[in-house]
């Protein structure tokens, strides 16, 4: 659309949410057309994802600019604000060195976040915010991209994702992501629990898939995309110290078209990190230290039995009595009657009423039911067995191991196999 538009959009963001302006003197590229946000926090392993950025991408003819937010709190330990400063001063020296006319690195230290909401969450936010402040100059609707320190791209990263955007009318999508599996960088063990990991988190989504859910996607912060119109039409990036991703890109997919950039990819890290309270770094550490067993997920039965209940709503036969018996436990009559009339109050007929249903008993509500599930009736159990339960509904062969079965799971992501329901729009 035309510059007006995105201004005004954008205007109005930041007339309604706080934000912090940041003054830096970079020039703009008039053909900018995305721009990376990075947080970087007592950080050691960016030099790989630089190079993958600035030295293995090819054949892309736009502006690129990639914003690294490097961060602490006021109270940060004196060792940490060390590192930070170090890893600024390099970075000023890799811009310097590296920057050309479609790649350009931008570092940011902000070393005076207040320790109340100092965290990952504040950061990508600022960084965020910042990129929109720099669309608005150009007037561009342009991309904004989520990533990691600590996370590798796909050679064709740039040009696959401008080119999602270009040919769809989605304005968000996940990027698909790979972790290492093997190599010489970490310990074999982390490599091991990395597979059992992923497959979790593929297990899971597909779960989502199989019982009909239209939010069955993936909310990584190194594996996301969305316009600047997007971005501040759903009140930009969140403040919370960890799962800030989750929380957004959950949001988008109600808000936005979401859709999925799979001719791409990504590599996360599957290191150790103690830097948020979950997450794949902290599982990987709750690993080692034995104190969580990544060998294990969510009970199958657990989703079956969302897939009756769906299926019922589906049916159009909302009677409580119906409702399988742990939906009933979770929820009680006059909770489940208070939504139904609301629903049936503002819905015109069937397509509107799941609509409805759908944003109302999302992601989060899901995951709480799960989480019941798993404390009340059914524990947590191996993953290999849950996920060829899985994989015999979706009509699919079973396999002995994690690795073998992740494999599938790839390439059942990749290709789009499985497509979630066409409801928010």
């Amino acid at each position: 659309m035309d510059k007006k538009s995105i201004v005004s959009i954008i205007d109005q963001y930041f007339q309604r949410f706080p934000f912090r302006k940041i003054e830096i003197n970079d020039p703009i590229s008039l053909d900018l057309k995305i721009i990376v946000v990075i947080p970087v926090y007592n950080e050691d392993a960016i030099e790989d994802t630089l190079e993958s950025i600035f030295l293995s991408q090819k054949d892309f003819s736009f502006s690129i600019e990639i914003i690294l937010l490097i961060n602490n709190s006021t109270d940060a330990p004196t060792s940490i604000i060390k590192k930070n400063q170090n890893t600024y001063n390099n970075l000023k020296f890799f811009a310097l060195q590296n920057n050309h006319f479609h790649i350009h690195l931008i570092p940011v230290y902000l070393d005076d976040l207040d320790p109340k909401h100092a965290g990952v969450g504040w950061a990508r936010k600022l960084g965020m915010d910042l990129a929109l402040q720099r669309f608005k100059k150009v007037g561009y609707n342009g991309i904004i991209v989520g990533l990691d320190a600590d996370t590798k791209v796909a050679k064709n990263y740039f040009n696959e994702i401008n080119q999602f955007f270009i040919k769809t009318d989605f304005q968000a999508g996940s990027i698909h992501f790979e972790h290492p599996t093997k190599g010489v960088k970490y310990h074999q063990f982390n490599y091991d629990q990395i597979i059992n990991y992923e497959l979790h988190l593929r297990y899971y989504k597909n779960a989502l898939l199989y019982i009909g859910l239209p939010y069955a996607f993936y909310t990584i912060g190194s594996a996301f995309a969305l316009t600047a119109k997007a971005y501040a039409r759903q009140g930009g990036m969140n403040r919370r110290k960890a799962g800030e991703d989750f929380y957004f890109i959950n949001k988008l997919i109600k808000g936005e078209k979401f859709g999925e950039i799979n001719k791409t990819m990504v590599f996360p890290s599957p290191r150790i990190s103690d830097r948020v309270p979950f997450g794949t770094g902290r599982a990987i550490l709750e690993a080692s230290k034995s104190k969580k067993d990544l060998k294990l997920t969510y009970d199958f039965k657990s989703f079956q039995v969302l897939k009756e209940w769906i299926e019922i709503i589906k049916s159009k036969s909302y009677n409580y009595i119906q409702f399988p018996k742990l939906i009933k436990q979770f929820m009680t009559f006059k909770e489940w009657e208070a939504q139904h009339q609301l629903f049936l109050k503002n819905s015109s007929n069937k397509n509107s009423y799941q609509n409805m249903f759908y944003k109302k008993f999302d992601a989060f509500w899901i995951l709480k039911f799960i989480h019941f599930s798993r404390d009340k009736s059914y524990k947590n159990s191996s993953l290999v067995k849950n996920t060829n339960f899985l994989l015999d509904k979706l009509g699919y062969k079973n396999y002995s191991s994690a690795i073998e079965q992740l494999n599938l799971l790839r390439k059942i992501d990749q290709k789009g196999l499985n497509k979630p329901l066409e409801i928010f729009k």
